[in-house]
Order: structure tokens, then C-alpha cells, then sequence
């Protein structure tokens, strides 16, 4: 019995005897990959991340028990700051990519579990560098840290309980850093001294209990009987033993909640269902993100969402049952109806009512196949995004360079939609080089060439009612940092209620970005922090980063684009569409 187990044992009396938990399945492949985060949805856990500058941007789907980690603690991506580098544990997907998260790292967290720290060997403030050499722990890993390092404006140091600037190190200090993906490399944050990291690490673990206070625990059903469930919790053993032990003792009342893939419940005051804690049991956690803990309820009532491999979440004993953030929650409470992109998706919550494969189930199934003079189903589509090269003399057909593939031609279906600056469109009015979402059946070669609808991102966005909010701005490194805001809504008493964010991106700009304010062209210089944006964007490829073609800031810009339609912008510049 481990040390935590032990500390467990004697708050909650559970059994921890050998083959108390059963070996996990076998794991599947994996692959370790360190990459930058450009981009990340915090509702659907999704995001994208970048290798290296000259690499395109993978994309990646958090597992429901994928581990976050930073400033050595649990996390949500919320907690992770875009254009850090990052550790990624990867596996399979249903085409056989590695984009399926199982664990994600900071550099803080990989060196901490380590007992690896970096002494400073010399410091420059005047060329803002700093040279470093590992020390500590059982093995020095062999991804250490570079050991000339960079501080720049940006840079967060901390010392003690006091943000410090460069000058402030000295010669002997030891530090623990996170990196960004810059070449040459730079640091993000430093931390001076053990009281710094150990402020660090109690701040996230203090950040962290509260998030998950208010959502649940989540685990996997493993088993039931008669009324009876078995979960296994998701976690970090140490988190459960230190933190939740108290709140899921034998004997208490707890409140499980059925949850979907993506940890996101209907209705939790609604919708729970009252439990009784049998048993608190521990032992290894024989699979990455699991904590080995695993509780055992009774309920009053078996619900459909408590069948074995399905994800619950779990309020403790005096745990307050609220209506989760909006987004978040399936219901829409105070709401008529969601945006789109956070409403319910059939196809990914209830796949057995479909007799063909979508992009979220059914990969043991054939896509559906175009049949003339009928509609094809929703959620029948594949969802592409893609970079429009040319477009045909006919403006039926054209091609595309898909994300993460090669360029493939393709032809628009009868009745097809195309919408371009938030009205239909023809197909020539898309700029070539826009980066644009496609949903694409196929071909009678098995292909994916026949598009029933084309959009560019602007009217993707206002399709939703999203906008970017600038966070920070860094427009001599080319780059802002955005916030992804969903529309406003009313609460349950009728109130305006702006919801919280619902992701964060790294946006490219350059030279060549267009920006608008009313319908005049205006400076980059123009934009601020806070400013609301719309934006068009190019495609992601290696050594060609994706890059704002035009931004439209403010609301009052933003309604031209309903009645009338906004000024169509110069022509651009023609893109390099050569192929790789």
C-alpha cells in the first residue's frame, strides 16, 4: 500500500487489497511529441498545436480521462497559456493519426516530477539572456532545457510572492522554466526558488478544486449490478486522497450526473440522481489519466447513462448541484436555443441512430453515399478545413488543400450553399487562399470531392454569434492572443448575461492583413486590447503559417454585415497556393 493509499485508507475505511482493481485494458500505441498551443476550444476539449514553424498545425482531441498538467498540478486548458510549448502524450484515432490526447505537460511539470532544476551559470539583463545547468533528481531527463535561454518582454518571473524582472537573478539561483516555440527559444515564465514553485503548484491545485467543485468528479462506469455502480475516477490519486476524501465517505449521499465524451452534463439540478457510497476502493492506476480510485453507489434509479463505459460526473456530500457555465451544460437553460457550435449533436451522443459513419462514430460503418434527387441527412457530412486554391470556369468546382493532407479536387452538388462575408455567395466571390470549412461527400472512387456546403470562417462566425476579443497584443512578433466570446443570453430571470469564454487562439497577422473599422481600411495599430473581432483567415501549411487576410473590429463594423452587405475588400494579393 503506497503512501497516499494509506492516507486514504484511514480517512474513508476502504478496501485496498490486492486485485481490489482490475488491470486495465491493453494500452494502445502511443506517441510523445512536444508542441507549441496555438489554439484551444475549452467546451468541445479540442485544440491545435504546432511542432515547429516550418510544421503544419496538428489538430487534437482531448480523451475524456486525458491528464492536464501545469505548474505540476491538474488543470483544464484554461489554465494553459497560448504560445507555451507543451508535452503530449498521443494516441490513434479512428484513421490512424496520433490526435487523441492522453496526457499534456508543461515544461514546469515534466522537470518538477523530475526533481530537475536549473541553476543559473551566468546572467546578461542588457541582452536579456541567462545561461543555466541542469541538476537534481534520479536522471537528468534528456530533453532538458537549452542552456542559453532568452527573457523577453513577455516573460512572467516570479520570485517568492514578487514578479522580478531579469536583473533581479543571480548567479546560483535555481529555477524551473516554461518555453515558447520561438527560434531562438524563449522563456514564458521562470520560476525563482522553491517558495515560487511551490506558490505556483498551490495556486493551480487551489484553482483546479474549485473548477472541479462546481462540475463533479468524472469517471467511467465499469460496472453495475441491480442498482448498484462501480466508477472509476479520472484523476491524480494524490488530488482524490488530499482533496475529495472527506466528501466521498461510506455510508454519505452523493449526486451522479450522466455526462458525455466531452465531460459536459445536461442539467445537473434537474437531472441528478441521489446516491449512497458503498465502498471507496484504491490500487494502481493501471491507465494513464485514471487515478485508481473507484467508487461503488447505489441509486434509486438506473438510468440510461449509467451504462458500463459511459462517463458520469459526481458531486460529493454537500456539493451545490448549479446549472454548469453556459456552453458547458447541454441544456440551455436562459436561453431559446444554443449557438450551433454548442448545441447537442446528435450524431456524436447517440451514434447507433445512424447506419452510416459520421466524423464523431460509427467508424465500423461506410460513409453515406450521394443518391441523385435526394437530400443527404444531417450529419452525414465530413467536416473539412481547408485552404480554396482555384475555382473552375463553371464556379462548380475547384480546389481545395485540406489540413493535414494533400490538395484534392472537388465539385459542388446540386443545391450546394456557399456563404462569403455572411451571404450567399457563388464560389468566385471567395478569395483564393481563404481558409474556409467544407462538408464533402464522396466521389464514386471512395474520394471526398463533392461538397454540399462551403463557408469562410467570418460567416461561420457570425453563424454561431461568436466574436474574438484581443487579449494581448504583440504586433511587432506578429502575433495576438484572442479570445473566443459566445453571444450573450438572458439567465433565468430575464437578465443580460455575457457567458463566459469559450476558447483562445494565437492569431498571425502581417503586412498584408487587411483591417476594417466601419468600412474603412485602418492601421493594424488600429486594434486594442478588448477590441471584438470578426476574421478571415488563410489555410496552415509547413513553413507558411496561417495568417489573418482581414479583421473587422468592433460591433458597429460587425452589423454591416447584415443589412447591407459590408464593402467587398480589394482584391488580395495572390496567395502562394503552390503545392508541397
Amino acid at each position: 500500500m503506497t503512501p497516499a493509499v494509506a492516507a486514504l485508507a484511514a480517512v474513508v475505511g476502504f478496501s485496498a487489497a490486492v486485485g481490489a482493481v482490475p488491470a486495465g485494458p491493453v494500452l494502445e500505441p502511443t506517441r510523445h511529441v512536444v508542441g507549441v498551443l496555438e489554439e484551444v476550444d475549452f467546451i468541445h476539449r479540442t485544440g491545435r498545436f504546432r511542432n515547429d514553424q516550418r510544421d503544419g498545425l496538428t489538430d487534437f482531441v482531448l480523451l475524456p480521462f486525458a491528464a492536464i498538467s501545469a505548474r505540476n498540478a491538474e488543470a483544464d486548458l484554461r489554465d494553459l497559456p497560448l504560445r507555451s510549448a507543451y508535452h503530449f502524450t498521443l494516441q490513434r484515432d479512428a484513421d490512424g493519426r496520433f490526435t487523441r490526447v492522453v496526457s499534456l505537460r508543461d515544461r514546469f511539470t515534466v522537470d518538477a516530477r523530475q526533481g530537475v532544476t536549473y541553476r543559473v551559470d551566468a546572467v546578461n539583463p542588457v541582452a536579456g539572456t541567462f545561461q543555466v545547468s541542469p541538476q537534481g533528481g534520479r536522471d537528468v531527463p534528456g530533453d532538458s532545457v537549452p542552456k542559453g535561454l532568452r527573457a523577453t518582454k513577455q516573460t512572467h518571473i516570479r520570485k517568492g510572492d514578487k514578479a522580478i524582472i531579469l536583473a533581479d537573478i543571480t548567479v546560483g539561483d535555481d529555477v524551473l522554466v516554461n518555453l515558447d516555440g520561438g527560434e531562438p527559444v524563449a522563456c514564458t515564465d521562470i520560476w525563482v526558488g522553491p517558495e515560487a514553485r511551490k506558490r505556483a503548484t498551490d495556486e493551480q491545485r487551489r484553482q483546479y478544486a474549485a473548477f472541479v467543485k462546481a462540475r463533479g468528479l468524472a469517471g467511467r462506469v465499469d460496472r453495475t449490478a441491480g442498482k448498484a455502480i462501480t466508477l472509476s475516477l479520472f484523476g491524480d490519486p494524490n488530488s482524490f486522497t488530499t482533496t475529495w476524501a472527506k466528501d466521498f465517505v461510506v455510508g454519505r449521499a452523493v449526486n451522479v450526473v450522466v455526462a458525455n465524451e466531452e465531460l459536459r452534463t445536461w442539467n445537473p439540478p434537474v437531472d441528478h440522481e441521489r446516491a449512497q457510497v458503498v465502498e471507496v476502493s484504491a490500487g494502481p492506476a493501471v491507465e494513464p489519466g485514471f487515478s485508481g480510485v473507484r467508487l461503488t453507489v447505489t441509486v434509486n434509479h438506473m438510468l440510461e447513462g449509467f451504462r458500463k463505459g459511459r462517463v458520469v460526473r459526481v458531486f460529493g456530500t454537500g456539493w451545490r448541484l448549479v446549472d454548469q457555465p453556459f456552453g458547458e451544460q447541454l441544456f440551455h437553460y436562459g436561453a431559446r436555443s444554443f449557438p450551433p457550435d454548442l448545441a447537442e449533436n446528435p450524431a456524436k451522443e447517440y451514434p447507433d441512430q445512424y447506419p452510416f459513419r459520421t466524423d464523431y462514430g460509427n467508424a465500423r460503418l461506410p460513409w453515406y453515399r450521394l443518391m441523385p434527387g435526394v437530400a443527404p441527412p444531417p450529419g452525414s457530412e465530413h467536416r473539412v478545413f481547408g485552404t480554396l486554391l482555384a475555382v473552375g470556369a463553371d464556379h462548380r468546382s475547384g480546389r481545395v488543400r485540406p489540413e493535414a493532407s494533400d490538395e484534392v479536387e472537388f465539385t459542388l452538388i446540386p443545391g450546394t450553399k456557399v456563404r462569403s462575408l455572411n451571404a450567399d455567395a457563388d464560389l468566385a466571390d471567395v478569395p483564393l487562399g481563404t481558409r474556409c470549412q467544407f462538408h464533402l461527400y464522396q466521389d464514386d472512387t471512395g474520394a471526398f470531392r463533392r461538397a454540399s456546403f462551403v463557408t469562410d470562417e467570418v460567416s461561420d462566425l457570425i453563424h454561431n454569434g461568436a466574436a474574438w476579443r484581443v487579449e494581448s497584443l504583440n504586433l511587432a512578433d506578429g502575433t495576438l492572443i484572442a479570445a473566443r466570446q459566445p453571444p450573450g443570453v438572458k439567465n433565468d430571470q430575464g437578465d443580460p448575461e455575457q457567458p463566459p469564454d469559450i476558447g483562445r487562439a494565437l492569431l498571425w497577422v502581417g503586412p498584408d492583413t487587411r483591417v476594417w473599422k466601419g468600412d474603412k481600411p485602418v492601421a493594424l495599430a488600429a486594434l486594442a486590447v478588448g477590441d471584438l473581432l470578426l476574421v478571415n483567415r488563410t489555410g496552415d501549411r509547413p513553413s507558411h503559417l496561417s495568417r489573418c487576410m482581414d479583421i473587422w473590429i468592433g460591433a458597429d463594423t460587425h452589423k454591416l454585415f447584415t443589412n447591407p452587405r459590408p464593402k467587398k475588400p480589394a482584391p488580395p494579393k495572390p496567395p502562394d497556393t503552390g503545392t508541397q
